[in-house]
């Protein structure tokens, strides 16, 4: 398995195992005084599902088992994304524009981290796969 494909694989699962405490432990999400409970214990649960994923990930990745290790961070990250499909959802830039980043033009809200994430696990699951063979 390649070192750099291992590597980005490897990061990409470590940041899903902590991106949702640090994207939503905050006033914004689950401390966020506007939600109802209901809405928070779905933000908890999508919390603890990434932790479940990216270690999951991070173990598979270490038995070498590329395309599991590939799969379950990019099931996540996926899902995030499609979640903008569904009728009234929308990013923390619908609520609170001013914490959401831009990066040459680009607002780096769910839904470009969400795709970009999934372009990064594919990119390592190519270089692995390559350097396999």
């Amino acid at each position: 398995m390649s070192d750099s494909g291992r590597w980005l694989l490897g990061g990409v699962a470590a940041v899903t195992t902590v991106s949702g405490y640090l994207a939503d432990w905050n006033q914004t999400h689950l401390f966020n005084p506007t939600w109802p409970p209901h809405a928070k214990f779905h933000d908890a649960w999508s919390v603890l599902l990434g932790t479940a994923l990216g270690t999951s990930a991070l173990y598979y990745l270490r038995r070498g088992d590329t395309e599991t290790a590939a799969l379950l961070p990019a099931l996540y990250w996926a899902t995030q994304a499609g979640s903008f499909a569904f009728p009234d959802t929308g990013g923390l830039d619908s609520e609170s524009p001013h914490l959401v980043p831009k990066v040459l033009g680009v607002r780096l809200n769910e839904a470009a981290v969400s795709a970009g994430t999934v372009a990064l696990t594919g990119a390592g699951y190519g270089l692995a796969r390559r350097n396999a063979t």
